[in-house]
Formats: C-alpha cells, structure tokens, sequence
C-alpha cells in the first residue's frame, strides 16, 4: 500500500526518516537485511513509507553444522529476516558472496596481522560488498537505491552529497563510511541516520518485530570466541606451533620470547607476557624481524601520521594546504585538532596534542564538525621530537 504524502508525515513511526527530497513512495528501493535490529527496522519503515521493498542478506561464509559462525549473519539471522519480510509482505533474497567476502575482506585481514598491521574489515565489507555489489544488484533489479541500516546522514543540496555523523554519536558509524564518494552517495539511502537507537527499538517494539528484543552484535563476524589468532592458525596463514621472536623494550633490553608477533597490536597491555617495574604496552610490531617492541605508556604518544590511499567524500581534498580539521585515528577514538596536509593519495598530520597507540593498518578519518571530509589507512605514527 503506497500511503499518500499527507498520511506519511502525520505518521509518528515515520518522523525524522532520512530520505532525500524528490524520492517518491513506489520507489523500488534494495535494502540490505542482515537479521539483525537496524536492517530490520530499514526495511520496516521504507515499507510502512509506501516504498517497493527488495531484502536482500550477503552469505559471507559457509553455514550449517560443523562450520564456525560469528556474531552476525548467522543462518538464524537469515531465518529471521526472512520471516520479518514474508510478515510485512515483500520479497526477501540471499545473495551467495563467500567467495568475494574471501578475497576481499578475510584474505586481507589475516594478511594484515602476518604483516604486523592492525586491520579493520568492517570497513573493507562496508566498500567492496555492500556498497560496490550489493549496488551492482541494485541497479540488475531496477532499484533507484540501496538502503542500509548505518547509523549516518548524507545531506544533499545544490552542491555535492556531504556524509555527515548521526544524530545519535554513541551509535555513529561514519568512521567506517570514509570511502563513499559521490556516485555511491547518490544511490545510497540511510534512512536512521536522524534516529537514536532506543527510539529504533522503541519503534520495533511499537510493531511488534521479534527484533525489538534482539541484543547488539560488536564481534568481527568471522572470528570465532577464542579470537582471531586461532583463526588465523586454523586457516594456515600463521603456523599453529607459533614463530618465536624477541620482546624488546624501547631501550633495547630483550625482556622476553612471544610465540608470533601476529597476536600482539600497537596499544595492547594485557598478555604480553613479560614481568616489569611498570606496566608495559606494545609500542610497534616488527614483522620481517618478528620483533615486538614495548614501553611505557608515555612511549605510545605520537605527534602526528602518515597515511596513504586516501579517499575524499567530494574527490578533492580541502583548499589551500594544509588545513585544520578534527581526526579519529580508530573507530572508539575521540575526535582530536589536527593540521592536515594531502598530496596525491598521501595524507600528513600534525595532532595538536599527542595522541597514543596510532596503529598502523588502522584508518584515520577526517571531520569537520560533524561532516566527513574522508580517510586514509594509517601507515606510520610519528614520534614526538627529542
């Protein structure tokens, strides 16, 4: 049932929807639905709004018994989002992806650790997946646009689509978004950016949705309970007997032997496994000497970064060079006063302040106020001037 535009604003469950000026009810919108509250919610409320909803949810890795599942996309998730489609009326797909979530996402990933890299995969999915396949089946189906469940805004006026952070900062996921430019934008739909997440549950309960109950997923969606090492070891990348190395401290002091410096990242305190006169942290990781270096937490500040394969929401960065803006150098890091310069696909901070444990493999990710300027993956930290 399309309801007309009168009915849609009066209705109290579809206030503050963000959806742009000019899409109309009838659209034929794809919407992503991993089973989980805010996909399900998406789909709920295009619907309710009068839109012809397609749910779609990516099989990333093989299910059933004897597999290893993760925290989210489980077959149950499937089942439910399923269920939640045939109740309210419109088709609901799975799309088979094991293979390029694969290649993508989980190759990189256990490459990143051999390598000493801290990896972030969710952003890796986010790009390659749902917002460069997922789009391509968007278009095969003739849906004007792909919804997804993020909590972000884009804005849109006279000049060019502008990514911006949710209303609700405990729950923005705009970090992981750096990497839309503006074709994406223009065929993408967020429609609780402008919602908290209580009021999304609020709302599921006020349909009655099984999902209003349903707890958070935070876990990377492939990694089993005992982490990512295991992981790791049971795919072949790293050797299950371990690859002993030395622990040095910063001084030079060897202070112990770990197994692999594949279980350690920059900014870890705890299990690294050596006694001290106070606490130690990893400060880098050597992978081609299979060194891990620790210090004080004094040893982890950094004066700034250097990044590379940036990308920029408008396609340029801001003029003239260097700049000011705010930086997030991991996706539960605050916002901090940086100085930004950027030539090429190369990207330079200063942090006003120091800043600890930058990682690299990590993204940083650029704000002005609550806008998204773009990101870049970190490569190096910069230590503070002797």
């Amino acid at each position: 049932m399309i309801l007309p535009d009168l009915e849609r604003r009066e209705d109290p469950l579809l206030q503050d929807l963000q959806l742009p000026q000019g899409l109309r009810p009838g659209s034929r919108i794809l919407v992503a639905m991993s089973g989980g509250l805010d996909s399900s919610m998406c789909a709920a409320l295009l619907h309710r709004a009068g839109f012809e909803v397609v749910g779609v949810s990516m099989n990333l890795f093989p299910k059933g018994p004897g597999t290893v599942g993760g925290s989210c996309c489980t077959l149950e998730d499937f089942q439910g989002a399923r269920k939640l489609a045939h109740e309210i009326g419109f088709p609901h797909f799975i799309l088979d992806l094991e293979k390029e979530f694969d290649a993508q996402v989980i190759q990189t990933f256990a490459q990143a650790y051999v390598h000493g890299l801290t990896p972030s995969p969710c952003i890796l999915c986010n790009q390659y997946l749902k917002f460069d396949l997922l789009m391509s089946h968007a278009r095969e189906i003739g849906a004007s646009h792909l919804a997804t469940g993020h909590y972000a805004r884009i804005l849109h006026d006279a000049g060019p689509f502008r990514l911006h952070r949710s209303k609700d900062l405990r729950k923005d996921q705009s970090y992981f978004l750096f990497g839309l430019d503006q074709a994406r934008l223009g065929s993408l739909l967020f429609p609780l950016g402008a919602l908290s997440k209580d009021e999304v549950r609020r709302r599921a309960g006020l349909l009655e949705l099984a999902v209003a109950s349903k707890p958070e997923s935070q876990d990377i969606c492939f990694v089993p309970p005992e982490g990512y090492a295991s992981f790791l070891e049971a795919r072949g990348v790293v050797p299950k007997a371990g690859l002993p190395g030395p622990i040095r401290h910063r001084d030079g002091r060897i202070l112990g032997t770990h197994r692999g410096h594949w279980n350690f990242t920059v900014g870890q305190r705890r299990g690294i496994g050596v006694a001290f006169q106070s606490p130690l942290y990893v400060i880098e990781i050597d992978a081609v000497s299979n060194t891990v270096w620790v210090g004080e937490s004094s040893h982890l500040l950094c004066r700034g970064l250097v990044a590379g394969n940036t990308s920029w929401i408008s396609g340029t960065p801001p003029a003239p060079a260097p700049f000011r803006c705010q930086a997030k150098v991991r996706s539960t890091a605050s916002l901090v006063a940086v100085e930004a310069s950027a030539v090429g696909d190369r990207l330079t901070l200063a942090f006003d302040d120091p800043q600890p444990a930058v990682a690299p493999g990590q993204a940083v990710v650029l704000y002005q106020g609550d806008e998204v300027l773009g990101g870049a993956w970190i490569e190096k930290g910069l230590p503070p001037s002797p």
